[in-house]
């Protein structure tokens, strides 16, 4: 192993937790979005992520022991640090506000490489579909807050459903990334905010 490296001899100090520091976390997890990006989840392997993080597997092992542990923590991190939504004070400017975000997401390569690694674990890894899944639904409340406002203002119905509302948006996006493959242009993505508006906006006045 490489001296300096983050999981190098000598850094790890008397009396210190047991998990990883938050240098060797940051690789791993950078390391498993290279892996899935090059290889998919098919041909993702541990010891590529630990020679790619400069870390030596064992370490790796120690802390996730499985590849459904690994996958599931690199993505619960993406995923709980990257959904940032704004309040634009508006039901319409917070529609597509969330949409630019959500495009954006959607436009990264690893965002792609995640989304086959859901599909394919839908198919044939039943665990780490559940798992996946299970992340899904704890990190997902942020995204609900926009629409929780909107009906807090009357700019929505108040039976509005956040999840319906999020699938209204996810949905056309996700479908034109993993079946597709067309790019989420400007004209797209404004076409879906504002079709989510026409769906659910009260207007001003609140009819």
């Amino acid at each position: 192993m490489a001296a300096g490296s983050p999981d190098a001899p000598g850094t790890r100090g008397r009396g210190r937790p047991p998990g990883p520091s938050a240098a060797v976390r940051d690789a791993v997890f950078r390391a498993v979005r290279d892996e899935l990006v090059e290889h998919g989840d098919a041909g993702f392997r541990i010891e590529r992520v630990a020679e790619r993080a400069n870390v030596h597997k064992a370490t790796v092992y120690r802390h996730w022991p499985t590849r459904t542990a690994l996958v599931r923590a690199a993505t619960a991190d993406w995923q709980s640090t990257r959904v940032d939504l704004p309040d634009t004070g508006s039901w319409p400017g917070d529609v597509r506000a969330f949409c630019d975000v959500f495009a954006d997401l959607q436009r990264a390569e690893y965002t792609r490489a995640l989304l086959r690694t859901i599909v394919s674990a839908n198919v044939g890894d039943r665990e780490l579909r559940d798992e996946l899944h299970d992340t899904w639904r704890r990190v997902a409340a942020p995204l609900r807050e926009p629409v929780l406002r909107a009906r807090r203002r009357g700019e929505v119905a108040p039976d509005c459903d956040p999840d319906l509302v999020i699938e209204m948006i996810a949905g056309p996006m996700v479908h034109r990334t993993v079946v597709t493959d067309t790019p989420l242009d400007r004209a797209f993505v404004d076409a879906v905010a504002e079709f989510v508006i026409a769906a659910t906006w009260r207007g001003p006045t609140g009819r």
